[in-house]
């Protein structure tokens, strides 16, 4: 990772984009970016990639270095914490690690970055009702949370998060569950036995231009029926 990301512009653009200095349709370019922060233009273009895999702008087709501002998408999909107070329960989290590392095979694939580059891993313990539901792990791209690390979501959403400090708005979800024999990690984190199992529900959030911006590895307790049958009954029917 480059040791000064271009973090306060970011901010900034984000921020203008919120206000509604660039609204929608208005076309930006890099080096009119560039001029207007006095900045360098590998900067600019760290930016606009990022607002592109945020959807917050698309590319000018046919015209390079040239972008059309989108603005902030709506969506109508509900943070499993959300989920999770509606159901009636009591959802808190402990987070136990949050580290920038560089993207692996398999992490880069799910997240389309390039193999190498930076991306966060924040692993947290899923409470509900003060039992532990699952071990979670989350890989982002650098950019899409760059402070993530100084942020607190023990006890609120980290969607709601994603959404009002990055301006990054899941739209879509891709979802797939499986069961799986339990690490040891899983054996400690969720009082598991050596041989025991999890349900794994693996996710991957979709901004509205179609990038990805997390990828989601949840480990869950086998049995905890009840709570899987309310936040994602698809996945049920695999602790039957």
């Amino acid at each position: 990772m480059k040791s000064v990301y271009p973090r306060q512009l970011q901010a900034r653009f984000e921020q203008a984009i919120v206000a509604g200095e660039y609204s929608a349709a208005k076309e930006v370019g890099e080096a009119q970016l560039a001029s207007k922060w006095q900045a360098d233009l590998d900067s600019v273009r760290l930016v606009l990639q990022a607002a592109h895999r945020k959807g917050l702008v698309h590319p000018v087709a046919g015209e390079k270095a040239l972008f059309r501002v989108v603005g902030i998408p709506s969506t109508r999909l509900a943070s499993v914490f959300t989920h999770t107070e509606q159901a009636g329960f009591k959802p808190t989290s402990v987070v136990r690690e949050v580290v920038v590392e560089p993207a692996s095979a398999q992490v880069a694939g799910k997240l389309r970055v390039d193999r190498g580059s930076p991306v966060y891993r924040y692993v947290r313990t899923r409470n509900v009702d003060s039992q532990p539901l699952a071990n979670q792990t989350n890989y982002m791209p650098f950019e899409v949370c760059p402070d993530l690390e100084n942020d607190d979501v023990s006890r609120t959403s980290f969607q709601r998060l994603m959404e009002e400090k990055y301006h990054a708005v899941v739209t879509d979800m891709e979802e797939w569950f499986s069961r799986t024999p339990a690490t040891a990690e899983d054996g400690e984190i969720l009082g598991l036995s050596p041989d025991s199992a999890v349900l794994l529900i693996e996710r991957i959030a979709l901004s509205a231009s179609g990038w990805p911006l997390v990828w989601a590895q949840i480990r869950i307790r086998p049995d905890r029926y009840e709570y899987v049958a309310a936040l994602w009954p698809e996945a049920a029917e695999l602790l039957t």
